[in-house]
């Protein structure tokens, strides 16, 4: 028989799944293929926020959750702040992507990443209280908002063609962001729903992001 312990194990094993499955489809096609260790670094801090907004996006049970589920939201938004300047600080000829005349997926990640940033601010309690009187319509926007957040950083991910240059990648991703965002009636009949832990998602990340920067530079 599963205890107490055993449904907490398995409500963390779905955060820890996803950010392995998300790191797991870079090396469906050209595993070995890397641009260094600094690159490889700072889209490894990219893919681990992408894990961690697409587990945000599953519903969880109110009572007793909406704490955790903020406090991984800020370490995501942290995640996603570090993934962007990464680049900016150490390669400044990257700054011409936010130029005018940039690729459009560079403009599409900025966005997902002003959503997200948006979204966790207007979620901060007490002050949530002062802009959304009712919680339906905190609700609506908040789920809006993580919708937009998603849409950028999916896209910014499929068009740059960096790690998922395939059809099949492209597809598994769309796939998994369909399951997490519209897969509220599946989600909402599991016994023990997905728990939202930062321990998890930090520890998760950090052995995933360095598989992906290890396998990249060092095998052969």
């Amino acid at each position: 028989m599963s205890g107490p312990r055993d449904a907490v194990a398995d409500r963390g094993a779905v955060l820890a799944t996803l950010v392995a499955v998300v790191f797991a489809l870079t090396f469906l096609a050209l595993p070995r293929l890397g641009g260094g260790w600094f690159w490889e670094t700072g889209n490894a801090l990219g893919f681990l926020a992408l894990a961690g907004l697409l587990f945000q996006m599953i519903p969880y049970p109110r009572s007793g959750a909406a704490r955790r589920h903020e406090r991984l939201g800020y370490w995501v938004l942290a995640t996603a702040i570090a993934h962007a300047f990464w680049f900016l600080a150490g390669d400044p000829t990257l700054r011409v992507y936010l130029q005018p005349g940039a690729p459009a997926h560079m403009w599409l990640g900025l966005f997902g990443l002003l959503a997200l940033a948006l979204l966790c601010v207007l979620a901060r309690m007490p002050d949530r209280m002062r802009v959304h009187r009712r919680y339906r319509v905190f609700r609506t926007l908040h789920r809006g908002l993580g919708l937009a957040a998603l849409a950028g950083a999916g896209l910014h991910v499929l068009l740059s063609g960096f790690y998922l240059p395939s059809w099949p990648q492209a597809a598994l991703l769309v796939l998994i962001c369909l399951a997490c965002s519209l897969g509220r009636r599946v989600w909402a009949r599991l016994q023990a729903p997905p728990r939202a832990s930062a321990g998890i998602y930090l520890a998760t990340g950090a052995v995933a992001g360095a598989l992906f920067v290890l396998i990249r530079n060092l095998v052969p």
